[in-house]
């Protein structure tokens, strides 16, 4: 959404003074990192003319995901367009606890100025604060074709893969139980239900997998299969998958556990700590899995992520 002036509202809660000068809307779009302690990164979009902006604090051990938030850009006056000349750009989170509003004022080369306004809403007594932060466009690096530039993605997890030979998988009964198996490494099992490994083995081989990967073992919250280290992309005959959205995760604690939400809705993804919670996020994330796929449900014998 674009405005051409602050509404009272907004004026009120916040006064904005720049010495920048404003620029076109889609000089501000882009990822950004932290040039300053406040927040990890940020990264600004323009889909169709919505505009979003989506944030990562800073948690430790790993960056904790805000998600994504509709954005406003507003400009100077309400006689000029802030698609032309942006001043500032704000979006707001409800976090549970608190609400968060993020205010872009200052953009000047590679460089961008961000504000945080903390209001807190769980009656805890702690006084509301507004933390100041500087960011810097993330850096670009030229792909092999020429005049093609890409943003060098952030790999902000450790990966946990085991690597497999997808040309010489095979469905064999071990014990009385039928296993997708790679030499003497058994990768999957669906006991009795032989169908269930024979559908496996296809995916396995149509997506060319020659690595599965995993957060958290030995009961991992999340398995994923790569494609020479890429997400597989495409579509198999007949599969059961739903979707998801890499850019709008979040975090629930359900008491026992943490679950993993896309788009406000309660998703299949359940971590034991937040921490590994927001591994599974990064991944997703990382790779840009926009679905996610079963064999045989519920119970499903095997699962993958795919774009």
């Amino acid at each position: 959404m674009i405005k051409q002036a602050f509404a009272a509202g907004a004026a009120a809660f916040f006064t904005i003074t720049s010495a920048y000068a404003g620029q076109p809307l889609n000089d501000w779009l882009g990822n950004y990192v932290k040039n300053t302690d406040g927040l990890d990164s940020l990264s600004v979009s323009n889909s169709g003319g919505n505009l979003s902006i989506s944030v990562k604090g800073e948690c430790t051990p790993n960056p904790c995901d805000w998600g994504s938030a509709p954005a406003t850009a507003y400009s100077n006056s309400a006689a000029t367009d802030p698609a032309s000349n942006t001043e500032a750009i704000i979006a707001t989170y409800n976090q549970g606890f608190a609400t968060k509003t993020v205010v872009l004022d200052g953009r000047a080369g590679n460089t961008m100025r961000a504000h945080i306004y903390t209001h807190f809403t769980d009656n805890s007594g702690r006084d509301d604060y507004v933390s100041h932060v500087s960011l810097k466009k993330a850096p670009l690096v030229f792909t092999p074709v020429p005049g093609v530039i890409v943003a060098t993605p952030l790999k902000n997890f450790k990966e946990d893969c085991v690597s497999l030979n997808p040309n010489t998988v095979s469905v064999e009964n071990k014990n009385g139980s039928w296993k997708v198996v790679d030499g003497s490494h058994w990768l999957l099992d669906a006991g009795a239900n032989k169908s269930e490994m024979d559908r496996a083995k296809q995916i396995i081989q149509h997506y060319s997998f020659n690595q599965h990967c995993f957060v958290g073992r030995p009961d991992p919250s999340l398995s994923y299969w790569l494609t020479s280290g890429a997400a597989p992309s495409g579509s198999f005959s007949g599969e059961d998958c739903i979707n998801i959205n890499p850019n709008n995760l979040s975090i629930q604690n359900s008491g026992s556990h943490f679950t993993i939400v896309s788009n406000g809705n309660h998703y299949a993804f359940t971590a034991p700590t937040q921490a590994e919670a927001q591994e599974v996020i990064n991944v997703i994330k990382y790779y840009g899995f926009t679905k996610s796929c079963f064999v045989g449900r519920p119970g499903p014998s095997m699962s993958y992520l795919r774009k």
